[in-house]
């Protein structure tokens, strides 16, 4: 039979969840063996360098201080001159003008990126790609989590501009709050599961019900399983906390 954790590692291998968009292929791929939270584990750095090296490429091209002309980006011809050189404070990248229809312009000027600022943006693209949560991502960054899941967005975004098949927006996994798309043993109910620690003496993954609160290690629900299978997960919402909600409540003043 093996180890529990060792079964259940073989699962997380081949494990793979969606989006937020259930249409984008391919599926993004999760390790349910990844802690959700760095209190008592540290997190793996799982970094897809291959990913990386792309998205690195991509930037620096959008984000050159090249004063070479692009394209117009509203009226698409070449008749680009420079308006201004990147400088210190501002603009921080080189301004172009359009002779044909006079529009002043970036090269990220009607891309998701426009207008966005970035801290540690080397740091952010390796971050990108990991199975982590946003508010580890944040304490890395310097930055409160709120800018890293704006950036998040907007990279997202960016990304299936440039590559509209999904194929790399896929590999981005920072933030996503997944769920074991499995039926609870007890109670048959398929949404209401959530991962929920490690067995203190094998490791081994554990899962709670919600809706019955029944908890389980996964290695054993995986052992019932037919040949073949394949662990999916759902891409979640992660739902607000009670303090935000509270401080919001208009009742509260």
């Amino acid at each position: 039979m093996g180890h529990p954790a060792a079964r259940c590692g073989r699962y997380a291998d081949r494990s793979v969840g969606w989006g937020d968009d259930d249409s984008h292929n391919p599926k993004r791929v999760f390790d349910p063996m990844m802690p959700r939270m760095g209190h008592y584990q540290p997190i793996p750095d799982t970094e897809d360098q291959t990913f990386s090296d792309w998205l690195q490429g991509q930037l620096d091209e959008i984000l050159s201080l090249s004063e070479t002309p692009p394209r117009c980006p509203l009226c698409q011809t070449d008749g680009v001159v420079l308006f201004a050189r990147a400088a210190d404070p501002k603009p921080i990248l080189p301004v172009f003008r359009c002779v044909s229809c006079d529009v002043h312009f970036r090269r990220t000027t009607g891309t998701p990126l426009s207008g966005l600022k970035f801290l540690n943006l080397n740091q952010f693209i390796r971050l990108l790609s990991q199975q982590r949560p946003v508010t580890d991502a944040a304490t890395i960054l310097g930055v409160k989590p709120v800018t890293v899941t704006r950036w998040i967005k907007r990279m997202r975004l960016w990304i299936l501009h440039l590559d509209p098949t999904g194929h790399w927006e896929a590999r981005v996994r920072l933030g996503m709050e997944i769920r074991p798309d499995l039926a609870c043993p007890r109670c048959g109910v398929t949404d209401r599961m959530h991962y929920r620690g490690f067995a203190p003496t094998t490791g081994d993954r554990r899962y709670r019900c919600d809706a019955c609160r029944h908890t389980c290690r996964l290695s054993h629900m995986l052992s019932d399983q037919e040949p073949g299978f394949v662990l999916e997960h759902r891409v979640v919402a992660r739902p607000q906390s009670p303090r935000s909600i509270r401080t919001r409540d208009p009742q509260r003043g």
